[in-house]
């Protein structure tokens, strides 16, 4: 059974850019290769299947090292919804401990959604942790602030891509 915590973390943006375009940019095994992750990282994705149950499983590396991620995908609801949970993993897939917080929750789940009005299209990522010990979502609460600068840094990753499409 998965449960998640009313600990969630909500991140909104308005992109400069219509609904079709942000989804396929979160879709996209290439696009999501460059533009994803930290500022100044690169990104090579091992597999990438857009279905439910579905994997983009990747390789980041960064300025603070190199690691492993995963995202598995649950619900598609083209152009709007995109339900996923993510995970740090090893090289094979396998869900491990994130490098840098050892009581960071092994599964967080995330809903994106997105809404277009006049042209650009406000995006909303809601994200909790799921099956998660106490510690393990406390960490995630008291990190809130740390993750939206990091998220801020993406999202102008992702801001870049779209505007050369």
């Amino acid at each position: 059974m998965t449960q998640t915590t009313n600990q969630s973390l909500v991140l909104r943006r308005t992109l400069n850019a219509p609904i079709r375009m942000v989804f396929n940019a979160w879709t996209d095994r290439e696009a999501l290769a460059q533009w994803w992750g930290p500022q100044g990282s690169t990104v090579t994705v091992k597999e990438f299947n857009l279905t439910p149950g579905g994997l983009f499983h990747y390789h980041l590396n960064s300025q603070h090292g190199e690691m492993w991620g995963l995202f598995k995908f649950s619900e598609i609801n083209e152009p709007d919804k995109l339900v996923f949970v993510s995970s740090f993993s090893d090289e094979d897939g396998n869900l491990t401990r994130g490098p840098f917080f050892p009581n960071w929750p092994l599964e967080v789940l995330n809903v994106l959604t997105l809404e277009e009005s006049e042209g650009k299209t406000l995006l909303t990522l809601t994200a909790a942790p799921i099956n998660a010990t106490d510690d393990e979502t406390k960490v995630f609460t008291d990190l809130h602030q740390s993750m939206q600068q990091g998220y801020a840094g993406t999202f102008v990753q992702l801001e870049n891509y779209l505007s050369k499409q």
